[in-house]
């Protein structure tokens, strides 16, 4: 162990000396070594004419390309024939966030990327690939190449690159080992990149212009078109070895590589090929060979191919090998790159040495969110050799808890409670609070207040406001658009979130609490929902990325939540049942947002489980929240709810409450919170909103009935009042108003369509005014009716006429009313709606004018040799035996 104390920083990782306070290097900027920024400058003796045009060719189909072989397959070199940016990543970049700290130093200077840097030092690496994504899109059409892509494959790589692909004007080379995970892409393979016969020649010219040709035939039938291979086996036949092995492994290659070079050589390049790259100064006994060895010279040292290293590693014994590795451990942490450090501890078989360094440096690294660095390194560590270590303990289930894996996490903690270890208590309340559940977390943050007083202050404010309890929360310190949020203060939350460029704890266990997912609801409840909608997809995204079952579930139901206030009924379900299946396996507190939004949509059942999940996890308060959404919601379907006893309701709740279900005389709630009137959770139906603002005199209307209408004719005749079916007296009233909805008309034509006087007409006329407006005084103007010409008032907003919706099921108008007029407008109507599709380009709409007139033959012409083409025959045959015209 003497060899740690020449290094203060590894002599500190191992307990030999006094160490830093943890999290004293948060924000240190992660460390890429430039050499990862600058593409290899590869021998050119042989033009790659043929895999570059497969390239350019795979680029005009997909914005991805992969080129999938085996080392020494001539994939950078193809790569460095396009210009463009270079990144070339290593095993700790399997973390996300040090992946995306390799793009940003990549970018550094083309772009304005102050932002994202914040972001990634603060550790929130998913708002920072979305903070890059927005950064690099003016830069317009321009390559990224990322090289040895398989040495950092992971979930949250992928999600990286999945991002990369949508950024328009970006194309994407990726040079890797294994085609799998990217088959979204398209793939290039050994198939395309090995060498044909003139490649192979264009080499042999270049390297050993003294062999014969049958000699080169012979050599690449050997290697089976390996470009690496074929270069090494050209210099040993060179030096007068003879091509009898094949070459497919770095074991292969040794002996080639071995082949007429001295010992004194190869034992040094052994040892120096060790770390990959070396300072060009301590290699110059190899610079005489460095063709044989197929060294690269690049910015002061020397670089070492991936195969040729694994071939010359074979050279070393154990014990010098695991000196190397140390002696480069020890270096790495004396210029700060801890994590690089745990890398060549690993390699070197030191796990005791990477335990302390873990122990160490751990929750720092896990504070500047390199979450997957922690877990990754973890897992190489055996049972035995974590026992004991309660440190280790407890930073896996730190480590869990910020990946969004809460029930691992919770077992990690309580087995680290049980050795002993009191600190999980602080854990485990902060797992409560991420999973919003009270009642849960309450014993821990008693505890924690018990032991560590002031770590657990913060964490006893949060509990209490997820309990309701808002008054003490603010006694206590704590703010923020949460508070003003239970407070009733939605607005003002709202407003803070959108002062703020990113607000709140960026960690990932905050980012449904203070990030996207907080301004969506924010948006939903007191702003503008398509805001919300697009909050909450962003939300979705960054769960995504994060591979978070928990934030994707509650992602989703924030987008029902949004898709709801805009009305987009089925679209919603779908996102909440979304929800649903997501939050399965998780926090029970994380399906009563969903089930609260299936309520909304007429679940009962739904809303008694919310009710008793709700009570379950102590939050009382979003039991109110949601059960007043769902009041709202069946509200504006035309449903009375009835809400029972609510408690825990803050000022805006309690007055939502009083005023539901919004007759006459809620006019001042709407002046207190004018977001009311717009598209969002709480909105009442606007028939009912517009009746306040005319009572408020901020509508230009003499008189408003403060009712919903609806009108539909396609099918059938229906009219609709709040919901419920209009009876006229009688049929000439039923049929005046079928007539209206077919346009205008001067007084004189309907009296004689409907062969009545202008006396029964009048009666007629303020029938269906009466029917459509109940509660109308007296000599009131018509809303929903106009007259000169006579006709509906289709600019209402509270009038429904399904003649006006694009997204109506087509049907016959006015079936079953039997009058002529109608029959022929409703012919005419058809007509012209057929007419409309067949002009349309679209497949289906042909096939929706076949179902209007199965005998059309042009409909069937159009649909011949295409997908539905079996249908329309279907169709037409179909209406064919029905007139008896086939047998």
């Amino acid at each position: 162990m003497h060899i740690f104390s020449k290094v203060p920083a590894l002599a500190q990782a191992l307990g030999l000396a006094p160490g830093p306070n943890p999290g004293e290097n948060e924000a240190v900027p992660y460390p890429v070594p430039t050499l990862r920024l600058l593409p290899p400058r590869t021998a050119k003796e042989v033009r790659r004419d043929r895999p570059r045009r497969l390239v350019e060719e795979a680029f005009r189909q997909s914005p991805g390309v992969v080129l999938a072989a085996g080392a020494g397959y001539g994939k950078t070199s193809l790569a460095s024939e396009f210009s463009g940016v270079y990144v070339a990543l290593a095993e700790e970049a399997k973390d996300p966030a040090v992946f995306l700290w390799h793009l940003l130093a990549a970018y550094q200077g083309r772009a304005e990327l102050q932002q994202v840097a914040e972001l990634l030092e603060a550790g929130a690496w998913p708002r920072a690939l979305e903070a890059l994504l927005g950064a690099l899109e003016p830069l317009g059409f321009h390559l990224l190449v990322l090289d040895e892509v398989h040495r950092a494959e992971s979930p949250g790589v992928l999600k990286v690159v999945q991002g990369l692909v949508r950024l328009p004007g970006l194309r994407l080379l990726l040079l890797s080992r294994r085609a799998t995970p990217f088959a979204f892409l398209t793939v290039l393979s050994e198939g395309e990149l090995a060498f044909d016969p003139e490649e192979a020649c264009q080499l042999a010219r270049a390297l050993a212009p003294e062999l014969p040709a049958f000699e080169v035939e012979r050599a690449l039938s050997l290697v089976k078109g390996w470009p690496l291979g074929l270069r090494v086996v050209l210099l040993a036949m060179r030096r007068g070895l003879k091509p009898e092995l094949a070459l497919e492994s770095a074991e292969g290659l040794l002996a080639y590589l071995a082949y007429g070079l001295p010992e004194e050589v190869l034992r040094e390049a052994s040892r120096l090929a060790l770390l990959g790259e070396v300072p060009e100064a301590e290699g110059q006994v190899l610079l005489p060979f460095a063709e044989d060895l197929l060294l690269e010279r690049r910015e002061g040292k020397l670089c070492f191919h991936p195969l040729v290293r694994s071939a010359l590693k074979t050279l070393l014994s154990e014990a010098e090998a695991r000196g190397l590795l140390t002696k480069a451990a020890e270096e790495a942490l004396a210029r700060g790159e801890g994590v690089r450090a745990a890398e060549f501890l690993l390699e070197a078989g030191r796990l005791g040495h990477v335990a302390d360094l873990l122990a160490q440096e751990g929750l720092s690294w896990l504070a500047r969110g390199l979450t997957y660095t922690v877990l990754r390194l973890l897992a190489h560590l055996p049972e035995a050799l974590r026992r004991g270590r309660h440190k280790l303990g407890l930073l896996e289930a730190e480590a869990l808890r910020q990946a969004g894996r809460y029930q691992e996490a919770e077992a990690a903690y309580q087995k680290v409670l049980r050795a002993g270890e009191t600190r999980a208590y602080l854990g485990l309340a902060r797992l409560f609070l991420d999973t919003v559940e009270p009642a849960r977390g309450r014993p821990y943050v008693e505890e924690a207040c018990r032991l560590f007083p002031e770590e657990a202050r913060t964490l006893l404010a949060e509990n209490l406001l997820n309990e309701g309890r808002v008054e003490q929360a603010e006694a206590l310190g704590f703010s923020g658009p949460r508070l003003l949020l239970r407070q009733g203060k939605s607005a003002e939350a709202l407003a803070w979130l959108r002062e703020s460029a990113e607000p709140g704890l960026h960690r990932p266990p905050q980012n449904h609490r203070e990030g996207a997912l907080l301004r969506a609801l924010l948006e939903c409840v007191a702003g503008d929902a398509e805001e919300g909608l697009r909050w909450a997809e962003r939300g979705l995204r960054e769960a995504e990325v994060l591979g978070s079952p928990f934030g994707m579930s509650l992602a989703q139901a924030r987008r029902g939540h949004a898709l709801l206030a805009l009305h987009r009924l089925e679209e919603a379900k779908t996102a909440y049942q979304s929800a649903l299946a997501m939050a399965e396996g998780g926090p029970a507190r994380l399906k009563v947002e969903a089930l609260g939004g299936l309520a909304a949509l007429g679940d009962e059942e739904a809303y008694r489980e919310m009710v008793r999940l709700a009570r379950t996890a102590g939050d009382l308060w979003v039991e109110g929240f949601l059960t007043l959404m769902v009041a709202v919601a069946w509200l504006r379907r035309g449903e009375v709810f009835s809400l029972p006893a609510l408690p825990l309701l803050d000022p805006f709740l309690r007055a939502m409450a009083e005023a539901y279900p919004f007759g006459d005389g809620w006019e001042g709630l709407l002046r207190v919170y004018p977001f009311l009137a717009h598209r969002t959770l709480f909105s009442p139906p606007v028939s009912r909103v517009r009746r306040a603002l005319w009572r408020l005199g901020r509508l230009p209307v003499p008189y408003h009935p403060g009712v919903r209408v609806e009108i539909r004719v396609l099918g059938g005749f229906e009219v609709r009042v709040e919901g419920r079916p209009v009876r006229f007296r009688r049929d000439k009233a039923r049929l005046l108003l079928a007539l209206l909805a077919t346009g205008d008309w001067a007084k004189e034509d309907l009296e004689e369509v409907l062969s009545v006087s202008a006396g029964e007409f009048r009666v007629l006329w303020w029938e269906v005014v009466s029917a459509l407006e109940p509660g109308r005084p007296k000599g009131a103007k018509p809303y929903f009716l106009r007259q000169r010409p006579y006709g509906l008032n289709r600019e209402a907003p509270e009038l429904y006429l399904d003649l006006q919706d694009p997204e109506a099921p087509l049907a016959l108008p006015f079936r079953g009313l039997g009058h002529p007029f109608l029959e022929d407008w409703a012919r005419a109507y058809l007509e012209e709606r057929r007419q409309g599709l067949l002009r349309s380009p679209r497949l289906e709409d042909w096939l929706l004018a076949l179902r209007l007139d199965p005998l059309d033959e042009e409909a069937l012409r159009r649909l011949q040799g295409t997908s539905a083409q079996e249908e329309g025959l279907l169709l037409h045959r179909r209406a064919l035996r029905e007139l008896g015209w086939e047998g």
